[in-house]
């Protein structure tokens, strides 16, 4: 069953443009180095959001072959050595250094499909 989850981490201000390149290359380095992660897609806010999202904030939507990929990807190089090199780039959580403030939520599908060839990566 697959493991599915949201996360949303909050940029700094001042930093914005350096944490974007950062993400983007940690979503190659996913790519490239660990399979059993199904997609691993940034986002951030744009046009109309009820509510307002805060500033700096974006979104990760995240699906792993299992549990155990999704603990692969958090305990594994990739990430771990993202959050060393740029964890400075995001709010932290407290006490200081703790790493970034997030938020995960886990889903389960209700409903719902990804079509064929979509531009998200399905296909």
């Amino acid at each position: 069953m697959t493991h599915t989850l949201i996360s949303r981490w909050y940029l700094k201000p001042g930093r914005e443009a350096e944490a974007r390149a950062a993400l983007s290359s940690l979503a190659e380095a996913v790519l490239a180095e660990e399979p059993g992660t199904l997609a691993y897609l940034v986002h951030e806010p744009c046009g109309a959001s009820l509510p307002a999202a805060p500033a700096g904030e974006v979104t990760f939507y995240e699906v792993y072959a299992d549990e155990a990929a999704f603990s692969a990807h958090v305990s594994g190089p990739v990430f771990t050595g993202f959050l060393k090199r740029h964890g400075a780039l995001f709010e932290q959580n407290f006490p200081p250094n703790s790493g970034p403030f997030m938020t995960v939520s886990t889903l389960k599908r209700a409903a719902g499909f990804v079509r064929p060839g979509s531009p998200d990566g399905a296909g």
